[in-house]
Formats: C-alpha cells, sequence, structure tokens
C-alpha cells in the first residue's frame, strides 16, 4: 500500500515535510490537515493534504519530490491556494492499492 495516504498523513499534522524542485532547490512545508473527499469509500481512495508554507518563498503549481521519515519521498503535484498555502489531492483505486 501506497505510504502517502490519509491515515499516516493524519498521524503527521504539524510536522515539517522536505518538498524539493528537479533543479535541487529545497523548502519546508507544514502539513497542516488532511480532509478526505466526497468520492472516498470502498473503491476510491481520495483525500486532500494542505500545507503551510512562509512568506519568505512561493512555490509555483508543478510536480515536486516531498520527503518525509514516515512516507519516504514521492513525487507530487501540488497546487498553490495563495502566497503561503499549498495542497495536494489524491485520488485512487482501492483495488489498486491491494495490488501494490
Amino acid at each position: 500500500m501506497d505510504s502517502y495516504n490519509f491515515r499516516n498523513l493524519t498521524s503527521i499534522i504539524g510536522e515539517k515535510i522536505t518538498v524539493t524542485d528537479k533543479q535541487g532547490n529545497q523548502v519546508q512545508l507544514t502539513l497542516s490537515s488532511v480532509t478526505k473527499n466526497k468520492i472516498d469509500g470502498e473503491q476510491w481512495e481520495a483525500f486532500t493534504a494542505s500545507y503551510i508554507g512562509s512568506d519568505g518563498f512561493h512555490i509555483p503549481q508543478g510536480t515536486y519530490s516531498f520527503k518525509h521519515e514516515l512516507f519516504g519521498e514521492k513525487q507530487l503535484f501540488l497546487v498553490p491556494n495563495s502566497q503561503t498555502s499549498y495542497e495536494t489531492v489524491v485520488t485512487r483505486e482501492r483495488a489498486n492499492l491491494a495490488e501494490a
């Protein structure tokens, strides 16, 4: 099962995640919340992870490497909501999770 999941992320709310771009630039984001999305159920795992950054930098929308000791290193698509607020949205079929 993919370790970047709702259960694991809820256990690290408030912790720092290292985000790295393709050029190797790194910043730290704080995981602020994890919420299940409407489609989440028996067939689909669906959740949004929200992050807070600082006023000293802004991360553009794109794919980045997210790293934390709990889930390892994952390539995720990050969307900015404001100057300091970001989110990743995960929707995947649970049948595929059992096979992984």
